[in-house]
């Protein structure tokens, strides 16, 4: 097996000769030819890497003797070490300014974080009240009825989804505006009386669709004791799946002025932002509204107001703002060109001026956000008003006349239904109630020129309108400015020769 062969046969025999205990005789057969020694290493070194033979080892050749190294050559002498030179004394060191202590290096503001408006989805499934079956075939008969009683075309209403997509009508620098991540969350409040409940969801659907939900802490609806029973089960049904949708009902009809006033004791926002129950906020609408409040509690903004027909539900408005509000002797809220003050003043301070926030002298209606604290701060509203006018007039004066400042946002657009009559009575008489408004805010904040109004409206000078202490107590308290001032410094539009002669 050494070699490699597989044709050897090993034989051991043990024999049993006593001269040959334990030893073995082995016997090497070939199966095949022998070979000689010599062939056998041959194939043996072949099978080991193919070695050679070592060749023998001839002689060493003797070794030549070492030639004697030459005698060294003498060292020379070592010149002598040169004396070293006394050191001179230092010069003495100048003394050493003080140390100036380094300033601390001023960290770095962090960036503001800057977003886009909120848009909401398009294209939703479509919602609808549930108790509607729209399979009938269309009455005509039955949607002028409810044009009749409701001023608005409630049948209409009623079969057109609850979540349908708002028109987009801003101008197009809006979209251009970049905005703070950070700024306070609205309680939105939706004051409502015997109102329609498609129109009443369809604000409330249209607000969450068209929200960026972290700036809405709460949707609040405040029934002033409505009486149509489709706002008692069929409204908590409709809202039951959504969480920030809170519904407060009064046990007793207050009007519209004073339910607002308990809407904003309730609500939990940072801001109030009230709208009527009948509009549809559209895409990019609450940031422009919030912003301003965030960089500066006492602004209070109002958006800008586009149309629906309260005959088709169509919409229509301007892509931006091109008035203000004003106001006359008789305290009648009017639209006046925008001043070239004002003009100067955003195309100064906006790189969009076109859609540059402005300053208003007065607001139109109800719809507003305001900071909640400086709303109670600043009185709430006039516990004296009855169920709706005139409370626009006498807040917009006391704003600005007490230190605050209110602007028209031409990026925030709502869709608003301007219905041809109002559907509620005033619990009492309308024009009893309208004037005791108007006399309560000009007795106030009139000073000087309410003889003015009075020589408009000369039916007026005697009416009693109940207590006013509260109200003028409220005006010193915050030490608020005159009407005058008022004239002079935020609609001098309005000068005193303007008056007709009566």
């Amino acid at each position: 097996k050494l070699f490699g062969e597989s044709n050897f046969k090993v034989d051991i025999q043990m024999g049993s000769d006593p001269h040959h205990d334990h030893q073995g005789i082995v016997e090497f057969k070939r199966a095949e030819d022998d070979h000689d020694e010599k062939k056998q290493q041959e194939d043996m070194l072949a099978r080991l890497g193919g070695l050679q033979p070592a060749k023998p080892v001839g002689l060493v050749e003797p070794v030549k003797p070492v030639e004697p190294l030459a005698p060294a050559a003498p060292i020379a002498p070592v010149a002598p070490v040169a004396p070293i030179a006394p050191v001179a004394p230092a010069a003495p060191a100048a003394p050493v300014a003080p140390v100036v202590p380094v300033a601390p290096v001023e960290p770095e503001a962090p960036v503001e974080e800057r977003v886009h408006a909120f848009t909401g989805p398009t294209k939703q499934p479509p919602m609808y009240l549930d108790f509607i079956d729209r399979n009938i075939p269309w009455n005509k008969d039955a949607e002028d009825d409810s044009k009749k009683k409701w001023k608005l075309n409630k049948y209409l209403s009623d079969r057109v989804p609850l979540n349908r997509d708002t028109h987009d009508g801003r101008h197009a620098t809006c979209s251009k505006r970049t905005y703070t991540k950070k700024m306070p969350s609205a309680s939105v409040v939706l004051v409502f009386y015997n109102e329609a409940l498609s129109v009443v969801l369809r604000t409330v659907f249209t607000v969450l669709k068209e929200s960026e939900d972290r700036l809405i802490h709460e949707i609040l609806l405040y029934d002033d004791c409505s009486t149509i029973d489709e706002l008692n089960a069929p409204l908590e049904r409709h809202i039951s799946a959504y969480p920030k949708v809170r519904l407060v009902r009064s046990k007793e009809r207050g009007g519209l002025v004073k339910a607002r006033m308990f809407a904003a004791r309730e609500a939990r926002g940072e801001v109030l932002l009230y709208l009527d129950a009948h509009c549809e906020p559209t895409p990019g609408w609450l940031e422009p509204l919030l912003e301003p409040i965030g960089l500066d509690r006492t602004t209070v903004t109002v958006p800008s107001l586009d149309a629906i027909n309260w005959e088709d539900l169509t919409y229509s408005g301007a892509d931006s703002i091109w008035v203000i509000g004003g106001v006359n002797w008789l305290m009648n809220m009017l639209w006046a060109p925008i001043p070239q003050r004002e003009t100067d003043r955003r195309q100064k301070e906006d790189p969009f001026p076109i859609t540059a926030n402005l300053r208003t002298p007065t607001m139109a209606g109800g719809l507003f956000a305001m900071d909640r604290l400086y709303f109670k701060e600043l009185g709430e509203y006039d516990e004296g008003m009855g169920v709706w006018g005139g409370e626009n007039m006498e807040l917009s004066f006391r704003i600005w006349m007490c230190g605050g400042s209110m602007l028209f946002v031409p990026c925030s657009k709502v869709g608003h239904i301007f219905r041809p009559a109002h559907p509620y009575d005033f619990m009492g008489n309308n024009g009893d109630v309208v004037s005791n408004n108007y006399i309560r805010a000009a007795r106030v904040w009139f000073d000087d020129e309410l003889d003015f109004f009075f020589k408009i409206r000369p039916q007026f000078k005697d009416k009693d309108v109940g207590d006013l202490s509260s109200r003028f107590a409220l005006r010193e308290r915050l030490q608020c400015k005159s009407y005058a001032w008022f004239i002079k410094n935020i609609f001098p539009e309005l000068p005193l020769e303007s008056l007709p002669s009566c």
